[in-house]
């Protein structure tokens, strides 16, 4: 008997169909992964499962019975429990408290809380489900595989039957992710039933029991996990065969030549805190060089250095010899350089302009496009449909709407625009976040016929598969610093982890 079953389970918003008649089901005791393309309804799913959605039309079943949620609320009194990709914990709050966060306990007759009860009922559950905790811990000292376990175990004191989780291993060390596999069997073995949303097909072959395919909004299969492989789900997600790892081998070697160079680079945040901290590093012609690190590392900071959205304190940056320290984006893209933000709607795009417009967004002052301060609308749309047709953008209208496009699509309209322009040098931070495996093929081979034809490339990605196939070179980031540069063909996925939790390693490390 299932313990949780949908029955033709359908979500409209408007006339789109986010799910259409989603007939799926979970064994007691089961981890079950649902994967999917970006866009293909999988958090749709999960949201109706979890009483953020109410269903247009199906039914949920619990135990056979029939549910409807209309709040979380109503899920948690049902036993099913969501960990969000993005947590939702108070930093300043201990481990206990924000367990106990709405539900806590007052000493008796007293409008007190009972701190003393909190923490040993805390400790507790910790030790039953073998997390690496404290209960009086505050939030904003643990790292983020920590701040994970805090979540996981906020449902679990909440007594919930069925777990729920977004894209687990998004922001973990490899070391984390062993770890947060090795929690979930636990928790299965202790009784526990687990749903995950992941895109990672390693994890999912690693993790699961069954996975369930979903392709724009429909069920497309669902199969037991030992009677399949990663190429075989890939090729059920996208509808076609995918080359899940790009090999960066067979292009040009990279010269000595040092494209890009960053000296001594510090700056400071809005609270006065030092985020980026003497980073210094090159950049050599025809090269992809890395930057790897667990997001909330001082990458983005980086990167907003780097690309004119933030002011350094000390330090340069020059581009072929020139200095280009401090530069705008747009002076830093007359200079030469390609921006692929790790934002694409807040800083890449924008959503409410037609896809033409964001095709030269960032490019206004190319004469091609506009001249004597006027914008020549039929260069603009020649541009557009040359992009689309060379990058296979899928969209319904060529003078649509990015926010009509796919996460996927919406990204190679950044990538064709800065590609196009020429560069000397690309700046791509998280360049596939958010992209379904067929979009990510086309976008690392894009970064790789680029570094073939001679360019550079600095690759700032939190995606460690990602840095470790495409990269020629790899810097690990650590709390505003570059601990170390390793090599990405000798180094292991382990000694590379332990680098970006902090510890310093010997073995493959090159000096900075």
């Amino acid at each position: 008997m299932s313990i949780i079953r949908t029955v033709d389970l359908t979500k409209k918003f408007d006339e789109f169909v986010a799910n259409d008649h989603i007939n799926l089901s979970v064994e007691p005791q089961e981890i079950k992964c649902i994967v999917g393309e970006n866009g293909a309804g999988k958090s749709t799913l999960m949201n109706m499962l979890y009483g953020t959605l109410i269903p247009t039309s199906g039914s949920i079943l619990i135990d056979e019975q029939p549910v409807k949620f209309k709040s979380p609320i109503d899920a948690m009194n049902h036993g099913i429990g969501m960990v969000h990709q993005h947590f939702k914990l108070v930093p300043s709050l201990t481990v206990y408290e924000n367990i106990l966060l709405g539900t806590e306990i007052t000493k008796k007759g007293l409008p007190l809380i009972d701190s003393g009860e909190e923490i040993r009922r805390v400790q507790g559950i910790i030790d039953e489900y073998h997390f690496q905790l404290k209960p009086t811990d505050r939030v904003e000292d643990l790292s983020v595989g920590q701040c994970q376990q805090v979540e996981i175990l906020k449902m679990l004191y909440r007594n919930v039957r069925i777990l729920i989780l977004d894209e687990p291993s998004a922001v973990l060390t490899p070391q984390e992710v062993d770890r947060l596999i090795e929690n979930l069997k636990d928790l299965r073995k202790n009784g526990k039933t687990i749903i995950v949303i992941t895109h990672k097909l390693r994890e999912v072959m690693e993790l699961s029991d069954s996975v369930t395919v979903i392709r724009q909004g429909k069920v497309i299969g669902t199969v037991m996990t030992k009677d399949t492989n990663e190429q075989e789900l890939a090729q059920m997600m996208v509808g076609r065969d995918v080359v899940l790892t790009v090999s960066n081998e067979g292009g040009m070697p990279s010269s000595d030549e040092v494209a890009y160079r960053v000296e001594d680079l510090h700056t400071i945040n809005a609270h006065g805190a030092e985020v980026v901290s003497g980073v210094s590093f090159e950049v050599k012609k025809g090269e992809v060089f890395g930057i790897a690190g667990v997001e909330g590392n001082g990458q983005s900071e980086l990167v907003k250095l780097l690309t004119g959205l933030m002011t350094t304190t000390k330090g340069r940056v020059y581009l072929e010899g020139r200095d280009i320290t401090n530069l705008w984006p747009d002076q830093l893209r007359k200079a030469g350089i390609g921006i692929i933000p790790e934002d694409r709607y807040g800083q890449g795009l924008c959503q409410s302009m037609s896809i033409p417009d964001n095709c030269i967004a960032g490019y206004w002052y190319d004469k091609e496009v506009c001249q004597y301060g006027v914008l020549k609308k039929k260069s603009i749309l020649q541009r557009a449909r040359e992009y689309i047709q060379k990058y296979d953008i899928r969209v319904a209208s060529e003078q649509g709407y990015v926010s009509e496009l796919s996460g996927g699509n919406a990204q190679k309209i950044i990538i064709a625009r800065e590609f196009e322009s020429h560069p000397r040098l690309i700046i791509a931070c998280q360049p596939t976040r958010g992209v379904d495996v067929g979009s990510i093929e086309f976008i690392h081979k894009q970064l790789l016929r680029f570094r073939n034809e001679g360019y550079s490339v600095l690759l700032i990605s939190s995606e460690l598969s990602e840095i470790m196939s495409l990269s020629d070179r790899v810097a690990v980031m650590y709390k505003g610093k570059i601990i170390g540069e390793v090599d990405p063909k000798t180094i292991s996925t382990s000694e590379i982890g332990l680098l970006m939790a902090g510890a310093t390693s010997q073995r493959n490390e090159v000096p900075v």
